[in-house]
């Protein structure tokens, strides 16, 4: 019959010393989850057209925006995509919009110049640049642009 014996003190030492380790590789992993969250960028953005063309108004929800840019086209059609443009924001009047540098709580108005056709509808969407030169996806949709 085998004899039973209890862990020898340095064994004990390395199950504890297992366990620590993979506390640590635990919590700097979960810690590292929610600091990409944190930092990741959210936004709204306001679309608003006529014939000369896009009006955006976007707010930082969560993050840094860099820049943003915009793609349209006849609905059912081709997008083409619009990168130039002049925005307001707080401490500027004629910011380029891929040269923003706003973070949570800060909003900017671009105006996309365009020729659109009254009558018509157009199909749009924004994209927005963060710190890492990521585009984000924050709003697509239609507009129909007026007759006056």
């Amino acid at each position: 019959m085998p004899k039973l014996r209890g862990l020898t003190t340095v064994e004990s030492l390395l199950i504890a010393a297992a366990f620590i380790i993979v506390g640590v590789i635990g919590v700097l992993t979960f810690q590292g989850i929610g600091k990409s969250a944190a930092e990741s960028l959210r936004a709204n953005a306001i679309v608003t057209a006529d014939r000369g063309g896009f009006d955006v108004t976007i707010e930082v929800l969560n993050g840094k925006l860099t820049g943003i840019y915009l793609r349209y086209g006849p609905s059912g059609g081709a997008l083409q995509l619009l990168t130039t443009g002049s925005c307001i924001t707080s401490t500027t009047t004629n910011a380029q919009p891929n040269q923003l540098n706003l973070v949570a709580g800060q909003s900017a108005t671009c105006r996309f110049q365009a020729s659109l056709t009254a009558g018509q509808q157009y199909t749009y969407v924004i994209y927005a640049v963060d710190t890492s030169g990521k585009a984000v996806q924050i709003a697509k949709g239609v507009v129909t642009i007026g007759i006056s």
